[in-house]
């Protein structure tokens, strides 16, 4: 099988979100077809020519063919800002403006008219724009979240007001974006149960599989005997929802843990930390803003509690079934583990207020036979549900069924 798979970003390093997902699924591909990777490149993630060279090597291992393409948007400040003025006269979502370019939809034609491709994969709804009618080959995309419900969720917990109500404007071009394109492929992979009814709810007809988040579990395992009185998050915070996990965390929960257990730390990892955040952390020496880090297994490994404070979000957060894999003791809100098969009281414990959240991570600090006892029942969830050989198996099977549906449909017109 030849398979065109288009991506919002390379998916190299493989540190977490979508990166980790990509490179993860591209690997179980290659156990099976040839991929012509096609990618929009981030200027922030791959800062300069020999880390595009290096993902391009790494990536070669599991890609026949790879071309990447330029984000305009994030080509300069100047870009930047056009790009946000500009949009105002755009009726459509943000995203889907931003990754406008006329070489990556020429390519795309080229490629499935010349190469024999038997199916392509676009891995994000605002990629959309690319699936034109001249695609006559199976067309899958993926939804790492229901984009626009999430959009709406931090409308309501963004602090500035004319931001809010950007936001909150995305969020209705994309639902009616979401509706009207979901129809246009032949499969949508969702991310959870969750994800899938959002969409069924815009879209009954939407075809639709789930396949969730994973995890690589001989590398994500788990490590006992050295942990200490620490709490830790991870996530990237030129994320919004991570910031303000974050910043929510330190402000409505910390303090109450503080009080009850005055040696505890807590770690903040992920690549641009704000300016509240560094202030909090002088001011207060045990929040360690570590910022990116190239390995966060140590981190996780040495904090008593891992912690998911977020209140935007969807999809299977990573990070959680990264923490799952590695055995840990986790306190999350509902919407930090939404999506993932979790039982509250069994592999995890779940609180959506300061002060229930505060109570459970005091107690657990407490006691090392009930993190114990909770890391062993998530790193088997994780084993079970979540490594990426089961989550590959399932996306091989649903392409094989599709491209399989699709040549006999093709036969059936042929013959009539």
């Amino acid at each position: 099988m030849k398979i065109l798979f288009v991506s919002q970003i390379v998916p190299y390093p493989p540190h977490g979100g979508v990166l980790q997902r990509g490179f993860n699924l591209l690997r179980e591909l290659y156990k099976f077809s040839d991929v012509h990777l096609m990618a929009f490149v981030h200027p922030d993630t791959l800062q300069n020519p020999d880390d595009l060279s290096k993902s391009k090597e790494v990536l070669s291992e599991f890609c026949s063919e790879i071309e990447y393409f330029p984000l305009w948007p994030k080509k300069s400040m100047i870009h930047k800002y056009f790009a946000f003025l500009s949009s105002i006269f755009y009726q459509g979502p943000f995203s889907v403006y931003a990754h406008k370019c006329s070489a990556l939809d020429k390519r795309i034609n080229d490629v499935i008219k010349n190469e024999g491709i038997d199916l392509v994969h676009f891995d994000t709804i605002a990629l959309a724009r690319f699936n034109n009618k001249n695609i006559e080959v199976p067309k899958t995309v993926t939804f790492h979240n229901i984009e626009s419900h999430l959009m709406a969720r931090r409308s309501q917990v963004e602090g500035n007001m004319l931001a809010s109500k950007f936001v909150a404007i995305q969020a209705k071009r994309l639902e009616k974006y979401e509706r009207e394109k979901s129809a246009d492929f032949d499969l949508n992979i969702m991310m959870s149960r969750v994800d899938e009814q959002e969409l069924k709810e815009m879209n009954p007809d939407a075809n639709t599989i789930i396949v969730p988040n994973g995890v690589d579990v001989d590398y994500f395992k788990p490590i006992r005997g050295n942990e200490k009185p620490c709490l830790v998050y991870t996530g990237g915070m030129n994320m919004f929802a991570n910031k303000d996990a974050v910043m929510y965390f330190l402000k409505e929960v910390w303090p109450q843990v503080k009080m009850k257990v005055p040696d505890v730390i807590f770690y903040a990892i992920g690549q641009d930390p704000p300016r509240d955040l560094l202030d909090m952390s002088a001011d207060d020496n045990a929040i360690k803003v570590l910022g990116y880090v190239d390995d966060v297994r140590p981190y996780i490994a040495e904090a008593s509690v891992y912690v998911v404070p977020l209140r935007v979000g969807g999809g299977t957060r990573l990070k959680v079934v990264d923490a799952l894999a590695q055995g840990k003791a986790i306190v999350s809100t509902s919407v930090g583990c939404e999506g993932i098969a979790v039982t509250d009281g069994e592999n995890i414990e779940i609180a959506d207020d300061s002060d229930t959240f505060a109570t459970k991570v005091i107690s657990l600090l407490g006691s090392e036979e009930r993190r114990i006892q909770l890391g062993d029942a998530a790193r088997l969830l994780a084993v079970k549900q979540y490594s990426w050989e089961i989550i590959g198996t399932s996306l091989k099977e649903s392409y094989l069924d599709l491209v399989k549906s699709s040549a006999k449909n093709k036969e059936r017109l042929n013959e009539s």
